[in-house]
């Protein structure tokens, strides 16, 4: 039960991948590049952190909103960590990781472009 005055919302994986990628999009400056240094997904398996892959950025940047969820099912990450729930799995590090947008339960963006 909702506590007084609070609203649940219930947000389909479609909505949430629209609202992640209009996020992205929006942070994006003309050339592609990310208003942003690093993204946090935080998956069914893990915490993913890394940076926006460029190519990526830069498909998304010549799509409109509504036809960009149903072009991208992946999303491309560089300099990559995950942070495995399960207790048994290391931190695992890669160069580059896709990561399935159906996946992403929550995101986050940090810090600045050009900050460590």
């Amino acid at each position: 039960m909702a506590a007084r005055g609070a609203s649940l919302t219930f947000e389909t994986t479609i909505d949430s991948t629209d609202a992640l990628l209009s996020l992205i999009k929006a942070a994006l400056a003309p050339d592609g590049t990310p208003g942003f240094g690093e993204m946090v997904l935080y998956t069914s398996f893990g915490v993913v952190r890394g940076k926006l892959g460029l190519l990526f950025a830069q498909q998304l940047l010549g799509e409109s909103l509504e036809h960009a969820a149903s072009n991208h099912h992946v999303i491309e990450l560089n300099e990559v960590s995950v942070e495995h729930y399960s207790n048994h799995l290391p931190t695992a590090t890669f160069d580059r990781l896709y990561v399935r947008l159906d996946d992403v339960r929550g995101y986050a963006l940090i810090g600045s472009h050009g900050q460590s």
